[in-house]
């Protein structure tokens, strides 16, 4: 549980520190690399990381235990859905610095199916928060995003194991990924994520799932509804 934790806030740290250099960049108008917000908007064809613009996408995949990760369970895989509602918190100020770009919240509502191991489903909903790396005209956009949610789960009825107690339970997660530009509006995305999930002690039964997989989706983004 401390190694998932400690991963939480070393991803944390890594977005803050971003953002930080992104609102640096912003404030100096002297450096030959900032671009003003009509500025951007001329450089690159279609910006689609723009303040207040709001995204939906869809991913799907699969994700394994076993994999080295916290104490020793039963085998636990399972499918994975997601529905992501995001919105854009700033715009990239767009300079040639590596760590440029923005940062976007997401509300997600997740949906697994249990194909080996004990129950046979998970849904609940997630909070995330991402951060886009952003360069002028790049079709491939890198991103990192961390975040925790709740899980409603059959999987406790199963009195054999120990790693499911309840069937309220925590879900830790982060993830790194790609979109591709495929169209105006439209990206392709890829993403491996790590998914912990645990009850936080309120259970006896409580060794938890630490859990890698893939996912692959597309994501829309609708026009800025508002300035």
């Amino acid at each position: 549980m401390k190694s998932t934790f400690g991963l939480i806030i070393l991803s944390a740290l890594i977005l803050f520190a971003t953002q930080i250099r992104a609102q640096q960049v912003a404030s100096e108008p002297s450096n030959p690399d900032y671009r003003t917000a009509a500025q951007t908007r001329d450089l690159v064809k279609d910006p689609l990381f723009q303040r207040n613009r709001i995204t939906l996408q869809l991913t799907a995949g699969a994700l394994a235990s076993h994999v080295g990760i916290g104490p020793e369970t039963d085998t636990f895989n399972y499918t994975m859905t997601n529905l992501r509602l995001g919105w854009m918190l700033n715009t990239p100020a767009m300079s040639s610095h590596p760590l440029d770009g923005n940062v976007e919240f997401i509300f997600e509502l997740s949906a697994s199916g249990i194909f080996e191991g004990a129950g046979n489903y998970l849904v609940g909903p997630t909070a995330l928060i991402r951060y886009n790396f952003v360069q002028p005209n790049w079709v491939v956009t890198p991103y990192i995003q961390v975040g925790a949610g709740l899980t409603f789960t059959d999987a406790s009825d199963d009195q054999s194991q120990r790693a499911i107690g309840q069937e309220l339970e925590f879900t830790p997660q982060a993830s790194i990924g790609l979109k591709y530009q495929v169209a105006d509006n439209w990206t392709f995305d890829g993403e491996f994520i790590y998914h912990h999930i645990s009850n936080a002690g309120l259970s006896d039964r409580n060794l938890g799932i630490n859990a890698l997989g893939g996912m692959i989706g597309f994501t829309y983004y609708f026009d800025r509804l508002w300035d």
